[in-house]
């Protein structure tokens, strides 16, 4: 892979081989785009195709997928110890409650 700074902005180069099948389906989602309106050359579709790709895969560290998993995971965690939370208030609570009746009836009798 070449390092030289393009005036594209895309500065590592590579080569990869397509089949004829690969190579039809991208030369149609094109020609559909460009009925549309929307040009584009084959280098910014297979760009935007492997972004896409890499995006979407939670083994990858950085990307949205990863993001989301560990925050879920966060999330999952604290939901958890929340509600390990509430159940202890929830037994002080009861146990507040009894020691207040025992003395309202203590004091009473």
């Amino acid at each position: 892979m070449s390092k030289r700074k393009r005036r594209d902005g895309y500065s590592e180069r590579i080569s990869v081989g397509f089949t004829l099948e690969q190579m039809r389906r991208v030369e149609e989602i094109l020609r559909v785009r460009a009925r549309d309106g929307k040009m584009q050359h084959k280098t910014d579709l297979i760009r935007d195709a492997l972004n896409l790709y890499l995006s979407h895969h939670d083994d990858i560290p950085g990307t949205r997928a990863a993001i989301t998993r560990k925050l879920e995971g966060r999330l999952d965690a604290v939901e958890e110890q929340l509600g390990q939370q509430s159940h202890l208030l929830q037994q002080q609570n009861d146990l507040l409650e009894k020691l207040v009746a025992f003395f309202k009836k203590r004091r009473g009798a």
